[in-house]
């Protein structure tokens, strides 16, 4: 019977994949295509999934660790090939092919596995293809209204837009093969950004350059879902919880992740407003709206969104299962091991990978010191060795640019924000797992000490980097989100015990603890529900509190002239906007759908991106001014190669921006459809 539901299962899950990967990219080419570059892509996984699980292992295992370090394996060994000035696409294949062929090679002969893991039964099966129709569900109808055309153009939804404008970004410039990669908003530096995990996408825009970027960057992101849920519940199996309760807490996790929802629902009813407002809101930072606490985002968010985020976490799982399950902790292949996937994280998320590593810092000292200082020798020996790989990694981050030295970035000090209400964002933020996931403490500390240890330390680190760092142009946001998913990732495996100890307990108990999580969860799950609408809801063109559209759309216009750029003006030229008043609307106008570079820009993604305020301002001044000479020379000045004359310029500077034209000497047209005109600055 349980065989039976499982093959129904897996068949959804099929059906639920091509039918989502057909919505991003209904293309009898390029769709098959794309899943033979990923596949060549992801090739050196199955034998490092073999080294780390063993030939006893089952496929299944084998298979959901061989896609995550696969991807990553290639990823960085396209970094590598960048060092050196390579970056043709069939260069990046042929070094994964490469790679899984030396690999393949040097583990041969019969491995017995780093990690002992258990072996996947069909309940395993079962509750696995639960959660990836979960992950499908909350991934793939959002993704399939991502850029629809609307008669207002191409529609994408706010909130949700501004990271995947970061990922077309970026994937563009990848593109272009420079080496370093360059910042798109300040050409002369290298782009300070982690673009490790969109290598895939990258290669695939390299080998479709005519195709738009955004339909490999959200396949890519739908398959890092299902590895995410899917590491996340080996690694539990593998601590010792139950197929059911590894799946309960995933879900719960997922699904269940904050009271936010609730809250806006009450105070909807209790003031009298109408709940459909909640299509104004942003829902899964009600903390943030109502009281200007922070806000951390739920895991359908990572899904969506931060996908490199989520690759760093993943890799975080398979950590805790070396500490928790090495065979012979502190021999040499663990050792390399942990290394390994804390220099990757450290590449592929840079702040995540950073708090990983000082996190494995402090968990392996109180390992240490748990033991009374036995076997030192050793333990400086493996400590080291996964050092010099971190160091390693680091030192290629360092080479292309991704990581630099920004003045100001860090803020230090207590986090006003949560000062200004701490129990109301306790309360709030982390839905049923907070209050229940501890009562599962003492059954993780019975399955593994370590893991516990590590846990622990997990938890001191992001709160001590919680409580007093923040980040200079990113203040309340990004240091809360990635301590925020680290804490869920250590309440979904606590919470996976917790469920097995009250199911084991029986009685009164188990009764009781089972009905107030599953009332929790129903009175979280608003949150998610609430923010999934919303992530599809292109429907709202209103202006949101913030004064900007809920949906931004690159109009026909625009979409007709972001194609003549990318076809025809060479890949390496600036062209420029009035990028202040573009404000956090078409910031990425150029840089995403253009794919070219820009004299300068709102890089708000980077760090401190007020340094980039000075120059926008001096280019409004070009727009604004009335005088031709006075405009070019600052165009000259800033390194401008073209300029773009859309609807937002015209709204903004009128009149003056009609000098442009009338002094063909100085700005050449080479564009004009429609609404948009784009010059040459003569130089």
């Amino acid at each position: 019977m349980i065989r039976t539901v499982n093959r129904g299962l897996v068949f959804m899950a099929g059906v639920g994949v091509i039918l989502s990967s057909w919505a991003m990219l209904p293309s009898f080419l390029d769709l098959p295509l794309y899943f033979l570059v990923a596949g060549i892509f992801t090739l050196p996984g199955w034998s490092l999934a073999k080294w780390i699980s063993g030939n006893g292992a089952d496929r299944l295992t084998q298979g959901i660790l061989a896609l995550p370090t696969g991807y990553v394996a290639s990823a960085i060994a396209c970094a590598a090939l960048r060092l050196v000035g390579i970056s043709s696409p069939f260069a990046v294949l042929a070094a994964s092919a490469g790679l899984a062929a030396l690999l393949t090679f040097a583990f041969r002969r019969p491995q017995s596995g780093v990690i002992d893991l258990v072996r996947l039964d069909a309940r395993d099966r079962v509750a696995l293809t639960v959660l990836w129709l979960l992950a499908l569900g909350v991934v793939g109808p959002v993704f399939a209204l991502v850029g629809n055309t609307t008669p207002l153009g191409l529609a994408y939804r706010a909130y949700f837009n501004a990271d995947l404008f970061v990922h077309m970004t970026v994937v563009a410039e990848f593109a272009k093969g420079t080496v370093p990669l360059a910042n798109p908003f300040s050409p002369l530096e290298a782009l300070p950004y982690y673009w490790t995990y969109f290598t895939l996408p990258g290669v695939f825009s390299q080998l479709r350059p005519t195709l738009p970027v955004d339909p490999a960057i959200m396949l890519t992101d739908t398959a890092m879902a299902l590895v995410f849920i899917s590491v996340g519940f080996l690694a539990v199996r593998n601590f010792g919880a139950s197929a059911l309760a590894g799946a309960i807490s995933w879900a719960i996790i997922l699904l269940a992740s904050s009271f936010e929802g609730a809250y806006f629902l009450w105070d909807q009813i209790a003031t009298g407003k109408p709940i459909a407002e909640f299509r104004t809101w942003n829902i899964d930072a009600v903390t943030r709206w109502v009281w200007n606490l922070p806000g951390v985002d739920g895991f359908q968010r990572a899904m969506w969104w931060t996908p490199q985020h989520l690759m760093a976490l993943t890799l975080v799982f398979i950590l805790l299962l070396v500490v928790a399950r090495a065979r012979g902790a502190n021999t040499v292949a663990p050792s390399i091991l942990e290394g390994l996937l804390l220099g990757a994280m450290l590449a592929i998320s840079s702040f995540n990978g950073t708090l990983l590593v000082g996190s494995y810092a402090v968990a392996q000292v109180v390992i240490l010191a748990a033991k009374r200082g036995r076997g030192f020798g050793t333990w400086l020996a493996s400590r080291s060795i996964a050092a010099i790989l971190v160091v390693l990694f680091l030192s290629l981050t360092l080479g292309l640019g991704m990581v630099q030295s920004t003045p100001n970035a860090f803020l230090i000090g207590w986090n006003r924000f949560f000062l200004r209400g701490p129990w109301t964002f306790v309360l709030l933020s982390f839905g049923p797992a907070l209050f229940l996931a501890p009562l599962g403490v003492r059954a993780a500390f019975r399955a593994s000490s370590r893991l516990v240890m590590t846990l622990a330390s997990i938890l001191v680190v992001i709160t001590v980097v919680f409580l007093f760092v923040d980040l200079r142009g990113h203040e309340n946001t990004q240091v809360i989100f990635r301590t925020g998913h680290l804490m869920y990732l250590c309440l979904g495996i606590l919470l996976a015990f917790a469920i097995d100890s009250w199911r084991a307990a029986g009685g009164w108990r188990s009764v009781a603890l089972s009905t107030a999580l599953l009332l929790g969860a129903a009175v979280a799950l608003p949150t998610v529900a609430l923010d999934w609408y919303n992530a599809r809801d292109i429907s709202n063109i209103e202006n949101s509190p913030g004064n900007f559209p809920w949906t931004v759309h690159i109009s026909p216009d625009d979409d007709a002239a972001a194609q003549y750029i990318h076809a025809v003006l060479p890949a390496t030229a600036t062209v420029q906007t009035d990028a202040l008043p573009r404000g956090r609307n078409t910031w990425a106008f150029v840089t995403a759908f253009a794919r070219r570079r820009m004299a300068v820009g709102n890089g708000l993604f980077t760090l401190n991106p007020t340094r980039y305020q000075p120059a926008m301002a001096r280019v409004h001044e070009a727009y604004q001014s009335p005088s031709a000479q006075a405009a070019h020379t600052a165009f000259v000045d800033l390194g401008v190669d073209y300029f773009y004359v859309g609807d937002v310029e015209r709204k903004v500077n009128g009149a003056s921006v009609q000098k442009f034209a009338l002094h063909p000497s100085l700005f050449q047209p080479v564009y004009w459809r429609g609404s948009v005109e784009v010059f040459k600055v003569v130089k």
